[in-house]
């Protein structure tokens, strides 16, 4: 049996979503957890009961901003926590626990470091050039410290070796496929949505600008999910229905009522609320950007678009063609169902690891 500790600033949305997928099948393997997290504003409030009662957690308020004295008090926490926890592996997950927890690294040894981007901050275009070359700058000094990077798909995989380092694995994101239902279609409307928060990450305003060049009786847009005002806002005023924040469960049923599932996300990882929507069966078209690109297979299982304009006329194609819509979906599935088992994704975290699952006790 391992210990294991997961430090994680960035928690709420996809990476809550596959930490809580990591540590729950490692408690269930018999491996000792313990969970070093903040606590965000996008973080639901029932958090605690997400994670297997195992599973050890202790708050520590990580910034997302960078502060000196702030990330210097912070680092110190962290480095004493980690000595008094005497882990085996630490699994440092987004770029603020991922920055700290490297730098914790040199002080405190002993244990193997990993670290998960969930999405490289070098490559969030919206952030504007300079922001990104601070970023990119930061990384290359980080890759440098012994610790393994774990990308979270192939395209990642290939930007952290192309930018950063050789010392990198590949884990795809994965999700428990028998826990999503799937989405049989709806008679007399096409629904069109997506699942996340309303967040910059996921550009809200392009999603509005689609849903207004698509509108037509018969079609609906629906986002899943609530956040920002501005985006919020952009939304409503092209009728665009809002669920907002809902916990899991309800939003995978919100999913299955969906025809046609978008991501118009600005930058990615690899997307777990695609290859939520895969899993139930429906036809994605998304943003053609890292993490997006290794789950839509263009024309086969779904389409890329690099536009609002591209976005409608793919959405107009699949709109007029029902015959279309479950050929896609079928593929999308079964892609799914291939490549991104939650089994799988735990067999290549242990062999990244260098351990076995342990017995169950």
């Amino acid at each position: 049996m391992s210990h294991i500790v997961h430090v994680v600033e960035s928690f709420g949305a996809g990476t809550l979503s596959m930490l809580c997928a990591m540590a729950n099948a490692q408690a269930a393997d018999g491996h000792r957890i313990t969970l070093i997290h903040s606590i965000r504003e996008e973080t639901p409030a029932n958090w605690r009961s997400l994670f297997d009662a195992r599973i050890a957690t202790v708050e520590l308020r990580m910034g997302r901003a960078i502060s000196p004295l702030a990330d210097w008090r912070c680092g110190r926490q962290l480095a004493a926590l980690l000595r008094q926890l005497q882990p085996d592996i630490v699994h440092l997950h987004s770029s603020k626990a991922g920055a700290l927890g490297r730098l914790v690294g040199l002080f405190v040894r002993g244990p193997r470091y990993f670290f998960s981007p969930h999405g490289l901050s070098f490559l969030q275009r919206a952030e504007g050039r300079l922001k990104n070359s601070v970023f990119l700058a930061i990384e290359k000094l980080l890759a440098r410290m012994p610790v393994t990077l774990v990308a979270c798909s192939p395209s990642e995989g290939q930007e952290i070796r192309q930018h950063l380092t050789q010392r990198v694995v590949v884990v795809e994101n994965a999700v428990d496929l028998a826990a999503i239902p799937a989405a049989p279609g709806n008679p007399g409307v096409v629904r069109i949505g997506t699942v996340g928060r309303v967040a910059l990450a996921r550009n809200p305003e392009l999603f509005a600008r689609i849903a207004a060049r698509v509108a037509q009786p018969g079609v609906e847009f629906i986002w899943i999910g609530g956040g920002d005002a501005s985006g919020e806002a952009a939304l409503q005023a092209a009728g665009v229905q809002l669920t907002g924040w809902v916990d899991r469960s309800a939003a995978l049923n919100h999913l299955a009522t969906l025809d046609i599932y978008i991501q118009t996300s600005r930058w990615e990882g690899l997307p777990v609320a695609v290859i939520e929507a895969m899993a139930a069966g429906l036809p994605v078209v998304a943003t053609d950007v890292v993490g997006n690109r290794d789950l839509v297979r263009d024309g086969q299982n779904g389409y890329l678009a690099r536009s609002a304009d591209e976005f409608a006329s793919r959405l107009h194609a699949l709109i007029a063609d029902a015959a279309a819509r479950r050929q896609l979906g079928a593929a999308a599935h079964a892609f799914a169902a291939q490549h991104y088992a939650l089994g799988t994704m735990m067999h290549k975290l242990y062999a990244a690891y260098g351990i076995a699952p342990a017995l169950h006790p």
